[in-house]
């Protein structure tokens, strides 16, 4: 099997790999109880953290990631045919769980009466700014956003619309409107269901609310502006057996549009970032290493940066010195054996260790960290392997590692491919892999306050504050580290919009900011920040079309390979402020990286990934 590896069998292997672990994480933590009991004594919303995105159509959608590994792939692309962008849908399930902590099976429509309430947020100009992650050492107390509002006035910088209910089969229409920010109405999204009763969430368009006339200045603390992200619990009340019975509640969070879908993931996910709290807090076990779920994705990652990033075209893509997608290459680091050890090590030693002990600018991954200064001022400046991730890289280094490499494996794509017992841990899994877990500057998606002990009640589950209870956003004049992180601050509940409030507002300014090669004499290229689902570099269609005609010399074919434009070069300017008033106006038209079929020549590799779906013009 081995010697007859290809390309696209090691691809898709980090896809099976993340699906064969989640068995471990929903047994984890079972009692003496047998664990085949049909009994059920509990029930759960899954994924515990959806994650939704938005979009400014107004009449198409698509279903985020449910089985880990999978990348969303839309029927006719991710822009509807007036151009704009469809928004990323999440999908919520009820799971019944027996005394033994294992599910059992998913509660639908058929069996019980299952009620949905939904109560998301937008607390983002009411809350403080961001500088710099505030668990980091170094951190500094930070100052209310749009501080010359006080009192009662600060009530008009939350956009609040409260909790919407929905119940039954094939329903549409419950829309998160009526709240407002400084008299504006914003919509937050709406809620549906599928036709077993299942919940179906969609955030808001995208839009940008700014009533005072304010301009932008900056990635993330722009007064006076406000935007449809928003973030909040998911409850399920179910009617079963003569009972009404709460299920485990949920939350869902809307994120910016993710312009990489078809790159799996970010060299560090959030699921990365998260699950060494879970087996800290012992709710989750830390298994043996696998080749194949802990090592050979984050090198895949690496590769995938390649449609992404020039620098990592050139490091690490198709052709280069190091090409991580060379079978031969990957082979040898799947090799247990004594006499590999050298070179199994030679790569460890090439990754930066998170104990921060100096700096180490030409370590991997080729990223910025949570402390980003021009020039560096500490190692915090590039972003580190977990401590989790790291210390695996170690014992695959010195051959502690299960040698589970198989390019024939069973790869699921939909959930239905996966047991009971396994179909909530994936769902979870699938949720927080395609969430980027750092840089947190603040970050994309969701920032720095996942890797807090005190934001859990269990695996993966948020701890949420008690339905009505007042928002709790009042911590002094300015947000200090010590009150932030401590025992009654506010990452040791949650409430509707207590995730995002901690993001850029508006998005736009940081999706604009954080780029790559900030220092041209060093790299122009790299370090980057958040390529998987920012893009810094692309394959153009114009580039494609050449590499893929038979009848182009091969010298022109591997040129236009070779050639990648700026993803944000229709809105960069010179003056940054320009630049971040272009990406508000503009953000619908940038294209999506997706994946394509290549050549499978000596030009490029079987698959590709490209620029697609432009609303520029040429």
């Amino acid at each position: 099997m081995r010697g007859e590896l290809n390309r696209r069998a090691f691809l898709g292997m980090s896809a099976a790999a993340g699906a064969a672990l989640v068995a471990g994480a929903s047994l984890s933590g079972c009692s003496d109880a047998d664990p085949a009991s049909d009994s059920i004594v509990r029930y759960a919303v899954h994924p515990a953290i959806g994650v939704a995105r938005v979009g400014n159509s107004r009449t198409e959608s698509y279903l985020a990631p449910e089985v880990p590994g999978e990348t969303p792939m839309p029927a006719d692309g991710f822009k509807d045919a007036t151009g704009a962008i469809k928004r990323q849908a999440v999908r919520f399930r009820v799971y019944g769980y027996n005394a033994a902590g294992v599910p059992v099976r998913e509660i639908v429509a058929d069996e019980a009466e299952i009620v949905w309430s939904v109560h998301v947020a937008n607390r983002k100009a009411a809350w403080y700014e961001f500088h710099t992650a505030l668990d980091i050492p170094g951190a500094l107390p930070t100052p209310r956003r749009n501080a010359d509002l006080a009192g009662a006035a600060r009530d008009e910088l939350r956009v609040d619309p409260g909790a919407r209910e929905i119940s039954g089969r094939d329903l549409a229409g419950v829309t998160f409107t009526g709240g407002r920010f400084l008299g504006q109405d914003v919509y937050l999204g709406e809620l549906a269901t599928d036709d077993q009763g299942r919940l179906i969430f969609l955030g808001g368009y995208g839009t940008t609310y700014n009533p005072t006339g304010i301009n932008v200045t900056t990635f993330a603390n722009n007064d006076g502006w406000c935007d449809d992200i928003s973030d909040g619990p998911v409850r399920a009340t179910l009617h079963i057996d003569g009972r009404w019975i709460e299920a485990d509640p949920g939350w869902v969070v809307v994120a910016p549009p993710n312009y990489g879908p078809s790159i799996r993931a970010g060299f560090v996910t959030m699921y990365d970032v998260v699950e060494p709290v879970m087996i800290d807090l012992g709710w989750l076990e830390d298994p043996s290493v696998s080749f194949a779920a802990h090592i050979l994705p984050l090198f895949l990652r690496l590769a995938d940066m390649q449609w992404v990033n020039q620098g990592a075209l050139q490091r690490f893509g198709f052709g280069a010195p190091d090409d991580l997608t060379d079978p031969a290459l990957l082979l040898r680091l799947a090799n247990p054996s004594s006499a590999n050890a050298a070179f199994r090590n030679e790569w460890f030693e090439r990754f930066r260790n998170p104990a921060y002990a100096e700096m180490q600018p030409d370590s991997l991954p080729p990223m910025y960290g949570d402390d980003v200064a021009i020039p560096a001022t500490n190692p915090r400046q590039w972003l580190v392997p977990t401590k989790l991730q790291f210390e695996r890289l170690r014992r695959w280094a010195v051959g502690d590692f299960v040698d589970d490499f198989d390019p024939g494996a069973f790869v699921p794509t939909q959930l239905a491919d996966l047991p009971w017992s396994q179909q909530p841990a994936a769902l979870d899994r699938a949720a927080l892999e395609s969430v980027l877990g750092g840089p947190f500057h603040p970050g994309t998606e969701i920032t720095w306050i996942l890797r807090t002990p005190s934001l859990y009640s269990g695996l993966f589950r948020l701890k949420v504050a008690p339905q009505g209870q007042p928002p709790r956003q009042n911590f002094g004049s300015v947000l200090t580290p010590e009150v932030a992180l401590g025992p009654r601050g506010p990452l040791s509940e949650s409430g509707p919009g207590d995730i995002t409030r901690w993001m850029a507002t508006p998005w736009q300014t940081d999706t604009a900011s954080c780029l790559s090669g900030y220092e041209p004499e060093i790299d122009p290229y790299l370090p980057t920040f958040w390529p998987a689902r920012v893009p810094n570099h692309v394959l153009t269609e114009a580039a494609y079309e050449v590499l893929m005609d038979p009848d182009t010399p091969p010298e022109e074919r591997r040129a236009a390979f070779a050639q990648r434009v700026d993803w944000l070069r229709f809105i960069l300017r010179p003056n940054h402020v320009e630049s971040l008033e272009l990406m508000i106006q503009n953000w619908p038209k940038l294209g999506f990286v997706t994946r394509e079929p290549g050549p499978d020549d000596a030009v490029a590799p079987a698959v590709v990934k490209v620029e697609a779906e432009t609303g520029f013009g040429s």
